[in-house]
């Protein structure tokens, strides 16, 4: 365990949902309880000023006789639909819109989102919705939604790819499975995401009274029907950003894109690209595109590579390649080699999670590529038609 991490933050990182999640409220009822057990020398004061809110009501029966509630906020009322599932819209209202044309500032989702307004800010978050569903059955099961939307496609699909992906391993068994929705969705543990045109939705299916199976049993049984009715509804194309559809499919991991809005690894005036993760038998690598909007500007990316210490020139390999070591932090050092195909640069790397710092030479050849076998799949790649 990292103790040098706050309590309460670990607690929040221990409930179930992906690398990130909106604030749920079990997880932050074992937050909270986590905190008043390690405080329990406070005051009676303090305790009392410390006290935690209580629980939302619970949905009366028969709460969606009458058809449900509405979203009040025009330019995203048709994005939601009134029933689903056997729950409706909550009949008292209560959503809350953050951001343009909003009544609530788009700094107030940092309450919301756990403090992490901040990554959302740096894919280009422009917009905010939250609203509420209730069963039609009563009892104490809510489904929250928050609709986002961003300044573009790219950041959209970014945000996406951070929740379901984000710093982890897709082949992770924890990682959210792929469900039918707009341009992507995928599933979690009592969790869902969906992706499509400048729209991320992120949707959590709460009820105190359940374990963890149950909650899991309960939220597949509505979820992937909200997903899929909303992903019809939300405007803007279901196809993916051109780095992201110009990665090859044969191997890849299910849900296994990252895409990245700034440099990628990291390397300044790489720009923007998309990762895909595969796996072939026991081996695993990485494959990134980079797509530029002329031939020109792909070649300054390879130039901007070719410039990074110990990079070499490679030959025989489309419009031209490098070869280079990339290391992150602590962790070791992953072969890349990167070539271009008109606008497009493509570069195949070692998967970083699965190495670690001493291995002999032996586990590192069972779990990565050699070089010539990263290069003979570059050639098919360079060489293969755009998509």
């Amino acid at each position: 365990m990292d103790h040098s991490v706050p309590a309460a933050t670990r607690a929040t990182r221990a409930c179930p949902g992906g690398p990130l999640r909106p604030r749920a409220w079990r997880c932050a009822l074992l937050a909270g309880a986590l905190v008043a057990a390690l405080s329990s020398g406070c005051s009676k004061k303090e305790e009392r000023l410390g006290a935690p809110p209580p629980p939302p009501p619970a949905a009366k029966p028969a709460a969606c006789a009458g058809g449900g509630g509405t979203i009040s906020d025009a330019a995203s009322a048709p994005f939601f639909p009134r029933t689903t599932g056997g729950f409706c819209l909550d009949p008292n209202g209560g959503e809350k819109t953050f951001g343009e044309s909003a009544p609530l500032p788009l700094d107030s989702i940092c309450d919301m989102f756990d403090g992490e307004c901040e990554i959302y800010k740096g894919f280009g978050v422009r917009r905010v919705v939250e609203a509420r569903y209730v069963s039609g059955e009563g009892g104490s099961a809510t489904v929250d939604v928050h609709l986002s939307k961003f300044g573009s496609t790219e950041g959209a699909y970014g945000m996406f790819t951070k929740r379901t992906v984000g710093d982890g391993d897709p082949a992770d068994e924890a990682t959210p499975r792929t469900i039918e929705g707009g341009g992507a969705a995928a599933m979690g543990v009592g969790n869902a995401y969906l992706w499509r045109g400048q729209y991320l939705a992120e949707i959590t299916y709460n009820d105190e009274a359940l374990a963890e199976a149950a909650l899991k049993s309960s939220s597949e049984k509505v979820l992937p029907g909200l997903v899929k009715e909303m992903g019809a509804k939300l405007p803007g194309e279901p196809s993916l950003p051109p780095a992201a559809e110009a990665l090859p499919r044969d191997n890849m991991i299910p849900l296994g894109i990252r895409y990245e809005t700034k440099d990628v690894l990291g390397v300044d005036g790489a720009g923007p690209g998309a990762f895909g993760y595969y796996k072939e038998v026991d081996k695993r690598y990485r494959v990134v595109a980079i797509v530029r909007d002329d031939v020109d500007q792909a070649k300054d990316v390879l130039s901007t590579l070719a410039k990074l210490p110990g990079a070499a020139r490679e030959k025989g390999i489309g419009d031209g390649a490098v070869r280079l070591m990339n290391k992150d932090g602590e962790g070791s050092a992953t072969e890349w080699v990167f070539a271009r195909a008109a606008k497009t640069v493509y570069g195949i790397g070692d998967e970083a999670r699965v190495l670690r710092n001493g291995m002999t030479a032996d586990e590192h050849a069972k779990l990565t590529l050699t070089k010539e076998e990263k290069t003979a799949r570059l050639k098919k790649l360079v060489s293969a038609p755009a998509r």
